[in-house]
């Protein structure tokens, strides 16, 4: 009758906790259904209930907590099948896929897909033979991951041992698609693909575990609460939420034929990250991404190609097409559109400026035979149509030359830019104070309560809910003290410096770091372009070493020095990309001669004057800038300085090598 009851009580040899009493009708709460709708009228009607969500079905085919009920609809083989690929999480794709064929009006599963771990049947007694060695089904559960395959190979839809295979793996979302193919977005890294290329007398789809297509290599887990699904299209491109190296985790995106192809900015992957994102402030933003809407789908009349949809946590769902580009946002972030709260629904009112509200869990896509892409809003199970998808066309394809002097002027346009930015609000000035006593280099910052405070980062924006996130407030100061220079660095980020390490010459690609650039020569051209001797560069990061994690360990301080009179050419350093080359005179590890200490996000180091070669009097002024990089241990993915604010690309080794002390702010010493 609809009442939900607590709990599963099933019948144990499915996997439940006991007998189930023949006459509490009530554990059928779940129910899938058909209904008729007449469009002249406005009214539906109930034709068929084909499927119940009883002790029996649930135990057989989820981990006993009601996952995923067929709902999704694929006609393949002649037959119509059910899935429940797209509403068996809320944020992220389905572990367990089942597939379930329509039998006489009712739905009897044939097959199943995905972590063997969500499959209580499993781990009951008749099964527990199946687990691979090494594997202990109830033991730790992320410890002991494995994947698993069911073809109903005698058609009597029920799993028998002999029907099923396990292997040692680590699994993420399934997807049945509209040929029932499953595609994996990642089995212990590679995106798999396994079709349904044979049929059971039955009707059901034969998978064999031992011979999946690869679609993708080196698939990364999803960062956060959400994605982790991939969508292959049959002319060769993969699309996918679980981002393919060399690609970041900040991003969603394809892969066409094996070779990655493209990556799109997710900046705020999942549902928590939504919590801390800004307002949309520009067409293309994604937020929150979840949960993929369902299969692709195709405009008519339009040369687009397929287009794929995917839900954000705060409103919106995001329209791409399979080779990487945005086509629109459907609704709006619930922090700028209007409420779903209209006193009538009237069909055909337009909901552009509406917002179904943030999570809006269970909205789904299809298309119709028509054409036509209809959506499933989702909280309010209404009905929305997707109008003006038919004139979507692609631009003609045109060649574009870029010259490397192109580039230059490119670089020349921002350096120009910041420029501007710089004289309008006018440059900064940080007091560099020389003090007696010098401050202890312990990762605390009491004694630096007087010091000038340089702003390096106060970008982004505060939780909306459930966080404690805030907006960046990073800040730098420096002094001096007898024969060194000491500067002080509050990130509230304790694990900033996470760098591998691995190559001094590329330290600033590798991870986060303490970033120091000193124009040492006070008398160099103030407007130059290219760096003088004396323009130097300080990273200070923390690496890992065999006894100690990542970002725990070793501190590495590396002097990047861009003019060395009297260097030979042959022992300059060169940093490349593919248009350009430029050289430093001199890379040099000064570890032992930069005192390092950091606590709970506050930084310290000190370091020579000799070494920096400075000489800081009273009343001398000199460029420079401070900064940070930000990474994951293994790439840097920002970079933010005090002054020069044209320095974020982290895609061009020389760019993100090269000193431009023009764009720099100025340090004054005062005797304290």
């Amino acid at each position: 009758d609809g009442t939900f009851v607590k709990g599963f009580y099933g019948p144990a040899e499915y996997g439940g906790g006991g007998s189930l009493d023949p006459q509490d009708k009530t554990l059928f709460y779940y129910k899938g259904m058909t209904f008729k709708l007449d469009w002249d009228k406005g009214v539906d009607k109930l034709t068929n209930v084909y499927w119940r969500f009883d002790a029996v079905s649930m135990a057989m085919l989820t981990d006993g907590k009601g996952a995923g009920y067929p709902q999704s609809t694929v006609y393949a083989n002649s037959r119509k099948y059910f899935t429940n690929s797209f509403n068996s999480n809320p944020t992220n794709g389905a572990s367990l896929a089942t597939v379930w064929i329509d039998k006489d009006g009712l739905a009897k599963p044939v097959a199943a897909v995905g972590r063997a771990n969500d499959w209580a049947l499993l781990k009951t007694e008749k099964f527990l033979g199946l687990w691979p060695q090494g594997v202990d089904p109830k033991g730790d559960f992320w410890k002991n991951q494995a994947f698993c395959i069911w073809t109903d190979l005698n058609d009597d839809g029920k799993p028998q041992p002999e029907e099923i295979k396990i292997i040692k793996a680590s699994s993420g979302g399934v997807v049945i698609m509209s040929d029932l193919a499953a595609v994996v977005s990642r089995i212990d890294g590679k995106a798999i693909r396994f079709p349904a290329a044979k049929f059971t007398a039955g009707g059901a789809p034969l998978y064999n575990i031992d011979s999946g297509e690869v679609l993708a290599k080196d698939v990364q887990p999803p960062r956060s609460s959400g994605g982790d699904q991939a969508l292959a299209s049959p002319d060769g491109w993969t699309v996918l939420t679980a981002v393919p190296k060399p690609y970041s985790q900040l991003s969603v995106a394809g892969v066409y034929k094996g070779e990655p192809r493209w990556s799109y900015p997710n900046p705020w992957p999942g549902l928590h990250p939504s919590h801390e994102a800004q307002a949309p402030d520009r067409p293309g933003m994604l937020i929150g991404t979840t949960r993929l809407l369902g299969d692709f789908v195709t405009p008519r009349n339009s040369n687009a190609g397929p287009l794929w949809c995917v839900n954000g946590n705060m409103g919106p769902m995001y329209l791409m097409s399979a080779d990487g580009l945005f086509v629109a946002s459907l609704f709006k972030d619930v922090r700028q559109g209007a409420s779903w709260s209209m006193p009538v629904a009237q069909r055909g009112m337009k909901l552009n400026d509406i917002s179904p509200h943030d999570e809006n869990f269970w909205p789904s896509i299809t298309q119709t035979k028509d054409g036509k892409v209809y959506i499933v809003d989702g909280a309010r199970t209404s009905l929305v149509r997707v109008d003006g998808l038919e004139t979507i066309q692609r631009l003609p394809e045109t060649e574009i030359k870029v010259t490397d002097n192109d580039i230059k002027n490119v670089q020349e346009y921002f350096a120009v830019q910041e420029i501007a930015r710089q004289a309008a609000q006018g440059r900064k000035v940080l007091q560099v104070p020389i003090v007696k006593t010098a401050p202890a280099v312990d990762g605390k910052l009491d004694d630096w309560k007087t010091s000038d405070w340089a702003s390096v980062d106060k970008r982004g924006t505060a939780a909306n809910f459930n966080s404690n996130s805030k907006p960046y407030d990073v800040q730098a100061a420096a002094t001096v003290s007898e024969d060194k220079l000491y500067v002080a660095y509050r990130t509230a980020d304790k694990n900033l410096l996470r760098n591998n390490g691995e190559n001094l010459n590329s330290m600033f690609k590798t991870g986060g770091a303490l970033d120091l650039m000193l124009a040492a020569n006070p008398g160099a051209n103030p407007k130059r372009k290219d760096p003088v001797a004396g323009d130097l560069r300080l990273l200070v990061t923390q690496v890992k070493t065999p006894s100690t994690g990542l970002g725990t360990g070793k501190t590495l301080a590396v002097i990047y020095r861009a003019v060395v009179p009297g260097t030979q050419e042959k022992d300059r350093v060169s940093f490349s990309s593919p248009w350009r080359t430029i050289y430093f005179d001199k890379v040099e590890d000064v570890s032992d001669k930069v005192q390092f200490a950091g606590a709970n996000g506050d930084y310290e180091i000190s370091v020579p004057l000799a070494v920096l070669g400075l000489d800081a009097a009273d009343g001398k002024r000199i460029r420079a800038d401070l900064g940070i990089l930000r990474g994951d241990g293994f790439q840097t993915l920002q970079r933010v300085y005090w002054s020069n604010k044209s320095t974020a690309i982290t895609s061009d080794v020389p760019s993100e090598a090269m000193l431009s002390p023009v764009l720099w702010g100025e340090w004054e010493f005062k005797a304290k």
